[in-house]
C-alpha cells in the first residue's frame, strides 16, 4: 500500500475490465489511456480510498483489438494468485488509475 508522489505521476489509465490467467501468474487490465504515457517496469496505482493506493508493476504493455476493432491498452502484471484474486476482487471498472515511475517492490 502506498500514497503516490505526485513528481512520479506519467499518466492517468481508465480501465474497463479484468481478468486473469492464473497458470501464468498474470493479472491483465484492460482500457484506455486517459492522459500522458505508459511504459513496462512504471507502476499502476490502484485507489482502495481517498488517501491509500495498492501500486502494482507493469511488465508490459499490449495493445488489443475488441469487438467492433476498437483498439484498447492491456496492463500486463505478474503475480501470485493470492494476490490476483485480491484485486480481482476490487471489481476494478470504468475508473481511473494512476500511472507513475514510482511503486513498493
Amino acid at each position: 500500500m502506498s500514497i503516490i508522489n505526485s513528481e512520479s505521476v506519467r499518466g492517468t489509465f481508465e480501465v474497463i475490465d479484468s481478468f486473469a490467467i492464473l497458470q501464468r501468474k498474470e493479472l491483465y487490465l484492460i482500457g484506455r489511456l486517459k492522459e500522458g504515457v505508459i511504459r513496462a517496469g512504471w507502476y499502476a496505482h490502484i485507489s482502495l480510498n481517498s488517501s491509500l493506493t495498492l501500486a502494482i508493476k507493469i511488465e508490459r504493455v499490449e495493445h488489443i483489438l475488441m469487438k467492433a476493432q476498437e483498439e484498447y491498452s492491456m496492463l500486463v502484471i505478474e503475480a501470485e494468485e493470492d494476490s490476483i484474486n485480491f484485486i480481482l476482487g476490487l471489481n476494478i471498472g470504468l475508473e481511473p488509475v494512476i500511472i507513475s515511475t514510482e511503486g513498493a517492490e
